[in-house]
């Protein structure tokens, strides 16, 4: 297995932020080109830091040389010294870092011609000025001001969405209230092949969740692997391409490569890797990772210490990652509405919501923690947050902000455990059981997998 080791790639890691952070609908929104794996990497990086750079006014500055770094461009001499790319093989990864920096855009048709182009579009990207200075060797960046979407009310007038703006989606003063994703910087840059990068990530997503993975198979080409690009999706035909006869050689590289991955102590970082796809007949519909729930790629998890009674002194708990399964479908249900379609049936809808539990937060893991210890299912645990979602937001909106694990897994969880049983058999009717729902955030839950 390739073994990963921080220390040994960067000398001056400490300048820079180990995990990349940001929300979760940019990568749902905004997409780069197909571009090379350096460019990738160092694009990725560049998002990582500015949460720590952007003040909200002045342009976010970057060294060639901190560029380098960061994007884990290091050569090898023939007698073992590392260095870092320079010369003319540095400008040309800033050519390349150009392009893919410009074109790292919002793009939504909202009208296609009858030849399939598009007709009425919008376009935002998220770096309203690019200056590269060759002399001084350093790039400015100017975050865009856009605004993504406006503020959306309910018929009361009640305040349902805020206005998303573009750098809403890369800085935060508090990550706990946006919903987002988290990955290894460093990592990400060891993978050789850049479809590798990109499955990382997406999988990194959804890390304690595997089951959010799910995606239709176009969005998945276009969006992820980048490996499709259409007519609706390009200004003209030299634009198109498609390389979907390749995608089983990528996925088959991709899993390979992330399987190999493992800690400085010989630890496997993903495991049981694979992919399944969702077919309709003979047609792929969807695409699903499959893994064990993981977090040995960020920086901050040998920091997490939990001890299980049942286990050693200073042992860590073997409950702790079926701990933070719960706590992201926690957040699941936070992204979601419930309501019932004309047969009565309860359907999930996608609605982005405020609260975002932080998934090493011991205070929010502690009573999820002690009901697994105490041998309750986590498919139990499952299920009852998913019955008092649907309860307090279908029937009892005014109880939602009771929705955390402190309340749905404290006094009353004995009550509600209790219900759960009659809640299923009274709307067995309403629950959905089908597994062939597919969306872009698959909205099934634990009722579906039974």
């Amino acid at each position: 297995m390739q073994s990963y080791d921080l220390l040994d790639e960067l000398d001056s890691e400490d300048k820079f932020r180990k995990d990349i952070k940001y929300s979760r609908q940019l990568p749902e929104m905004f997409s780069t080109e197909d571009i090379n794996a350096a460019s990738e990497n160092i694009t990725y990086a560049i998002l990582g830091e500015l949460r720590d750079r952007y003040n909200g006014s002045e342009p976010v500055t970057f060294s060639y040389q901190e560029l380098a770094e960061l994007g884990g461009l290091w050569v090898t001499r023939k007698n073992g010294v590392k260095s870092l790319y320079n010369g003319k093989r540095l400008q040309k990864i800033m050519y390349d870092l150009n392009e893919a920096l410009k074109n790292f855009s919002y793009y939504q048709v909202r009208e296609t011609n009858d030849d399939g182009t598009p007709k009425s579009w919008k376009t935002i990207n998220i770096f309203s000025v690019i200056d590269f200075d060759g002399t001084k060797k350093e790039v400015k960046l100017t975050i865009s001001n856009a605004q993504i979407s406006s503020e959306q009310v309910d018929a009361k007038g009640h305040v349902i969405d805020k206005p998303l703006y573009v750098y809403d989606l890369i800085n935060s003063k508090d990550w706990r209230t946006v919903k987002h994703l988290q990955y290894n910087r460093g990592i990400n840059n060891s993978l050789p092949s850049k479809y590798s990068k990109r499955v990382y990530r997406f999988i990194s997503e959804f890390r304690s969740f595997p089951k959010g993975t799910k995606m239709r198979i176009d969005d998945f080409d276009k969006k992820i692997l980048k490996i499709l690009k259409t007519q609706e999706d390009s200004f003209n035909t030299k634009e198109v391409f498609d390389l979907r006869k390749n995608r089983k050689k990528y996925l088959e590289t991709a899993v390979k490569e992330i399987s190999e991955l493992t800690t400085p102590e010989g630890t496997q970082i993903v495991k049981n890797l694979d992919y399944i796809y969702h077919t309709s007949g003979r047609r792929i519909q969807s695409i699903e990772f499959t893994y064990t729930p993981f977090n040995a790629d960020l920086s901050g998890s040998n920091h997490i210490s939990m001890n299980s009674r049942t286990s050693s002194p200073g042992t860590a708990s073997p409950f702790i990652n079926e701990a933070r399964m719960v706590l992201e479908y926690f957040n699941y249900l936070s992204k979601v509405n419930f309501n019932l379609d004309e047969n009565g049936i309860i359907k999930h809808l996608p609605n982005y919501y405020d609260i975002q539990f932080e998934l090493d937060d011991i205070q929010l893991l502690q009573p999820i923690h002690k009901l697994l210890e105490s041998g309750v299912a986590i498919d139990e645990l499952l299920q009852v947050a998913e019955m008092k979602a649907i309860d307090w937001k279908l029937d009892s909106n005014q109880m939602i902000n009771n929705f955390r694990p402190s309340v749905v897994f404290g006094n009353k969880f004995s009550e509600y455990r209790a219900f759960l049983t009659t809640y299923k058999a009274q709307n067995i009717h309403k629950l959905v059981f089908d597994s062939s729902s597919d969306f872009y955030v698959p909205m099934n839950g634990p009722w579906d997998s039974k």
